[in-house]
């Protein structure tokens, strides 16, 4: 009598959470093919002084805005609003708003339009209002 293979639960459950990692790195969102790595300065140029709109993808509509002096606002659909400052690096926005930790999030420019990867993994779009 041959006795099938018996694998241990926690194998079979690493393997999945494997393939499931997988999958998920394969549909991460991707900054748009041609999408270039900004300056500092580009950044800095592209932010100054200028109002944008941005579309998340689960509907809510952020309004933000960035001053020269460093100071950014934001206001949601949903009712959220705070204010912060703001730094750019290399290829990288970085804000601290008020109450909440400093971060930095990576930022391409595509045909004259910023792209910002969320912490969340979703790259959102820079639209002047």
């Amino acid at each position: 009598m041959v006795r099938p293979v018996r694998r241990p639960v926690h194998c079979l459950v690493a393997v999945g959470l494997a393939f499931g990692a997988l999958a998920a790195q394969a549909q991460a969102p991707q900054f748009p093919d041609g999408a270039t790595t900004p300056t500092s300065a580009d950044i800095k140029a592209y932010l100054d002084g200028k109002v944008f709109d941005v579309a998340i993808a689960d509907g809510t509509r952020w309004r933000l805005e960035y001053k020269s002096n460093g100071y950014f606002f934001v206001d949601t659909s949903t009712g959220f609003r705070n204010s912060g400052t703001w730094q750019a690096e290399d290829g990288k926005l970085c804000g601290h708003l008020k109450g909440r930790d400093r971060g930095c999030n990576d930022v391409r420019l595509h045909q004259d339009l910023l792209h910002l990867k969320r912490d969340s993994g979703e790259i959102i779009r820079f639209t002047v209002k």
